[in-house]
This record gives structure tokens, sequence and C-alpha cells, in this order.
């Protein structure tokens, strides 16, 4: 289930609260939506028993790992019909380390009758985060018929120190 982020989550719920208690006050009686039970005064509850999971960001749900080697960690999205028409993918590259690393791989994509590939290579500081066309991580990689994502995968992964920039120095 995706969570909203805070900000957001409280202007949805006040919104909600709204809506919800109007429509509780035209049918005279209680109403539950999203595990809020509202009484025909408006008033919230909220039920008792465990929350939701917030060890994690909501964001980071949406995201399927790949591989996570010597702190590199890849995911990816699948976006079907991404340019409206065709499949995509975009990959999430994550370094948890503490000095700047170097990496290089092939990303494979395959349908049931194509296969191709594309290069990635490039540099990450601690704890950066690449992600989406910007960087160079999105694909659609078969626009022709039949073409339909099947699978995707990794090959030759390589992960090295880098030399620190000149900016942290």
């Amino acid at each position: 289930m995706r969570r909203w982020p805070r900000c957001l989550a409280r202007c949805g719920e006040a919104l909600l609260r709204r809506v919800l208690c109007a429509a509780a006050a035209r049918v005279g009686g209680l109403l539950l939506a999203g595990g809020l039970l509202l009484g025909p005064t408006g008033a919230a509850t909220q039920p008792t028993g465990a929350g939701p999971d917030t060890t994690r960001a909501w964001h980071d749900e949406a995201w399927t790992p790949i591989v996570h080697r010597a702190g590199l960690r890849i995911d990816y999205i699948y976006y079907p019909e991404a340019d409206a028409e065709h499949d995509g993918i975009v990959l999430r590259l994550v370094s948890d380390t503490s000095t700047p690393v170097r990496y290089a791989f092939t990303v494979i994509f395959r349908a049931p009758a194509a296969e191709t590939t594309a290069a990635v290579q490039g540099r990450l500081e601690p704890g950066e985060m690449k992600t989406g066309d910007a960087a160079g991580l999105f694909w659609v990689p078969f626009k022709g018929q039949d073409h339909t994502l099947a699978e995707i995968g990794i090959r030759g992964l390589e992960v090295w120190p880098a030399r620190s920039s000149r900016q942290s120095q």
C-alpha cells in the first residue's frame, strides 16, 4: 500500500474528513472510511492496533531490487506504456558507502522475440542516489510489435573506489 508524505497526508486527511463528515451528516449515521470512524458529529477516532510501518520511506515500496554489491544498490520500476504505447524501465542507483564509488555494468532487456542492452557507467558520492532520464537511467527498449518487456537483468557489474572529488577536499 502506498503511503503519502506527511505534509500531503495531513492535507488529504483534513479534506477527506470534511467530505466524509458532510456525507455522514446527510445520511445521519456512522461512516467508516480509510480506517477512520466518523460519527454524526464529525469527530474522528483512530482504530487501535499496530500502525503502518514507517521504517522505510513511502516511495521505497515502488522499487524492485535487482542487486546490492560493494555499497551500490540497483533497483528498478517497470512502466507499462511508458510512452503511451511501449513498456519502459527506470533504474535507481544508491550508494551506501562512506567513500565515492565508480560503477559500470550492462543492463539487459528481453522480450519474447527480442533482446537489447545498454551500457551504464558513472560515479556516486557517499549517500548519493541517481535515477531517471536526466541521469541516463530510463529506457523504452522495444518499440516494435509483439515486443512486450519480459525480463530485465544486469551483466558485468563492477564497483570500485573512486578518487575523492575536489569539492570534498
